[in-house]
């Protein structure tokens, strides 16, 4: 059964004693004595046209929107006078503490624009002109940039596979094995986000927009011995400082004999 009727057939024995003989029911119900709800058609509202948020988003251009709060879902944004919705995953690529948003000023995308019987609607977003900023940003340093070179960024995030670091405008990835020299269980004991970093650009796939990175290649080498290779160093340190001995301690009985003949 549809959710816009209502099943009058499941009362019509009990109403019926008030419902006088011959009466038709009309257009209202069905065959099956079900009551028809029409929707409600959409009622264009001319008036609240906005010309400045309209035009930009049948341009897909960007407009000025003050975040003015944090509502259900998201934030208010004030974009050219008008009251538009902004989503949670919408005002930024990583969503932050609210206080990083609410009283500033952002470019916005309009991404849906629409009016009912309550008025003007509008969404925008803050994130998608971001990735369009970043892409063609990626684009430009990808065409840049030469597998061999060193360059200094910034650790964006830290998994377990490795970190992200930024490069100015395009991310990179240094892979757990090119962390450090020695081996790294956990990245998160060595990197963390925000830390500054000089790497080495490994190699370089433009057509996946992908880039690999090495942290150890830009440290000076540093090896570390083994607990067995520490022991046996010491053992021979042992060895040869007895020997050393030994060989004064013979030296010295060998010139005696000869003195005392």
């Amino acid at each position: 059964m549809s959710k816009d009727t209502f099943d009058f057939g499941a009362m019509v024995d009990d109403q019926m004693k008030v419902v006088r003989r011959g009466y038709k029911f009309g257009n209202a119900f069905n065959e099956d004595k079900l009551i028809i709800r029409p929707k409600k058609p959409v009622v264009e509202v001319m008036s609240d046209d906005n010309a400045t948020v309209k035009a930009a988003w049948e341009a897909g251009e960007a407009v000025s929107g003050l975040v003015e709060k944090e509502i259900k879902g998201g934030y208010e944004v004030t974009v050219a006078g008008e009251r538009a919705f902004c989503p949670f995953s919408q005002i930024d690529k990583f969503r932050k503490d609210p206080s990083e948003y609410v009283g500033r000023r952002f470019d916005f995308v309009v991404t849906e624009y629409s009016k009912d019987e309550r008025g003007l609607n509008v969404v925008v977003s803050r994130r998608a002109l971001i990735e369009v900023q970043e892409a063609a940003l990626k684009e430009a340093m990808l065409e840049r940039l030469v597998e061999g070179e060193t360059l200094n960024g910034t650790v964006t995030r830290v998994m377990d596979f490795g970190a992200f670091v930024d490069l100015g405008g395009v991310e990179g990835l240094i892979p757990v094995r090119e962390i450090a020299w020695e081996r790294v269980e956990d990245p998160n004991t060595v990197l963390k986000s925000g830390d500054g970093v000089t790497v080495k650009v490994m190699h370089i796939d433009r057509e996946a927009g992908k880039i690999s990175l090495s942290r150890k290649e830009c440290m000076q080498r540093v090896f570390h011995k083994s607990a067995e290779e520490v022991a046996a160093e010491e053992s021979a340190a042992e060895v040869a400082a007895w020997m050393k001995e030994a060989e004064k301690r013979n030296a010295g009985f060998g010139r005696g004999a000869f003195d005392s003949l």
